[in-house]
């Protein structure tokens, strides 16, 4: 198992459709062989921003327009914060060289009255994850995995992560695949 820890797991331009990981971008910030593989989808936005949600949560956020993410499939009762590492709450724990991972009761309110935020940061509900050895068969394409190479992967950007979303990001994040791949080469 290779660590991808603060990499971009991308969906293969040919994964099918019908799947709910199509067209996703996901950023992992856990991968080990005792635990598996953690990680939050970055471009499936929710309807919800993140105002709403702390209002729901007796915390006035002001208007912000930012929506909440939809992470994964699961634990969608989980709310996580993926942000850069100039920030931190009191449960926040490395998410990778330079981004960190907070879920906690305090994160909402600490942002809402912070006037420190982060420099990127984007909230989650739910989570992606795969049992130790199980997103190395998806990749490799072992039955009953998938066809093979049903996933990309690459060194998460930043400005890809943060700054866009949606099929613009997908699209985005395997030409930022495709051209790692390349340069591993030249």
């Amino acid at each position: 198992m290779n660590n991808r820890i603060g990499k971009l797991l991308v969906a293969h331009p040919h994964f099918p459709l019908n799947s709910p990981f199509a067209k996703s971008v996901i950023y992992i910030y856990q991968d080990d062989p005792v635990n598996g593989t953690v990680g939050v989808v970055l471009n499936k936005p929710s309807r919800t921003t993140v105002s709403d949600l702390a209002s729901q949560n007796n915390v006035i956020f002001g208007d912000s327009k930012e929506f909440v993410y939809m992470g994964g499939p699961v634990n969608k009762s989980s709310l996580l914060l993926l942000h850069t590492n100039d920030w931190q709450s009191s449960n926040t724990a490395a998410a990778g060289v330079r981004l960190r991972i907070s879920s906690d009761n305090h994160m909402l309110m600490k942002l809402s009255h912070d006037t420190n935020q982060p420099a990127y940061w984007r909230l989650f509900i739910g989570i992606s994850s795969w049992m130790p050895g199980q997103l190395d068969a998806e990749i490799q394409g072992n039955p009953p995995f998938g066809p093979i190479g049903s996933w990309l992967t690459c060194e998460a950007d930043e400005s890809i992560m943060f700054n866009c979303d949606g099929d613009k990001q997908w699209h985005k994040a395997v030409e930022l695949c495709s051209q790692q791949t390349i340069d591993q080469y030249f």
